[in-house]
């Protein structure tokens, strides 16, 4: 009887054959594909970070609006002091979003505002987080020589609101006193707080640093009308080309840049400071 015998020695055919690894070609052709998929990406993946950053500040800016407007009802109506002591012999310690020990001549730790010893440290927490734009912390030179650390990414309207520069110029009496909530003829079209920074130049280089006040387009030397005289803008731009603004009501908005200090306007542009609206202060006074 012949038995069936079953061999499994065949030899093996490309149906059963396991490829091992890639080819060169098929790894180049990996690799720029993922190299497409991130330059695709990245972009907006940036982009999708810088919305959310801010929408933070407009959150910040609105919180400190509402703080100040907390503070003026416990104040009798009167707003926070800008910077009631900065023209005060021995003083410039005291500023609306903290106080310090120095004059602002001192070493960097005597230079720097606390906020938790600042006027609207009730009202916005002791760490005072809610100054500072999230966006700014990522563009600011933190080892930078500034004179105003520890300040944040806002500035405040100090001529009109923290202050009476239309009433007393530019003076002692003019820091003491600020305004009362009505005094604003129209709230809604009046700035309160503003992205706000400036510059440092060191070794050459353009650095930016903290700066507490929104400055308006033309000086307020005396009582009375604005002079023809420019301040350094201080407003910045760092928003994709908008800066966030909070006006006296509480709400806030975005807006782009329609002029800056016509003498050095390349410098400033570049900077990204400059302001919005018309050429003239009536967005910061109380007309």
């Amino acid at each position: 009887m012949t038995s069936l015998v079953i061999h499994n020695d065949l030899p093996a055919t490309p149906l059963n054959q396991r490829r091992v690894g890639f080819t060169l070609i098929e790894l180049l052709v990996v690799i720029s594909i993922v190299a497409l998929l991130l330059g695709i990406l990245l972009p907006a993946l940036g982009s999708a970070r810088e919305s959310g950053r801010a929408a933070v500040c407009l959150s910040n800016l609105r919180q400190l609006t509402l703080a100040n407007t907390a503070y003026a009802q416990d104040s009798n109506s009167y707003y926070v002091p800008a910077s009631q002591d900065i023209f005060a012999p021995g003083g410039n310690t005291q500023r609306w979003h903290g106080q310090r020990d120095s004059s602002g001549n001192g070493t960097p730790q005597e230079n720097t505002f606390d906020p938790s010893r600042g006027p609207l440290a009730t009202y916005i927490g002791h760490a005072g987080q809610v100054r500072y734009c999230p966006t700014f912390e990522n563009q600011i030179d933190h080892d930078a020589p500034a004179f105003e650390r520890g300040t944040g990414g806002y500035g405040y309207n100090r001529a009109y609101i923290g202050g009476r520069n239309d009433l007393f110029g530019t003076s002692d009496k003019a820091a003491r006193h600020t305004a009362r909530t009505n005094d604003l003829a129209n709230p809604t079209a009046t700035v309160m707080f503003t992205d706000a920074a400036f510059f440092k130049i060191v070794n050459r280089h353009n650095l930016l640093i903290e700066y507490s006040f929104a400055e308006t387009p033309f000086i307020q030397n005396f009582p009375g009308q604005p002079s023809n005289d420019r301040w350094s803008p201080s407003i910045h731009f760092r928003h994709k080309n908008n800066t966030h603004a909070a006006w006296a009501d509480a709400h806030v908005d975005a807006n782009t840049m329609t002029f800056t200090h016509p003498q050095f306007e390349d410098f400033y542009r570049n900077l990204n400071f400059g302001w919005f609206g018309p050429q003239s202060n009536e967005l910061f006074d109380l007309k």
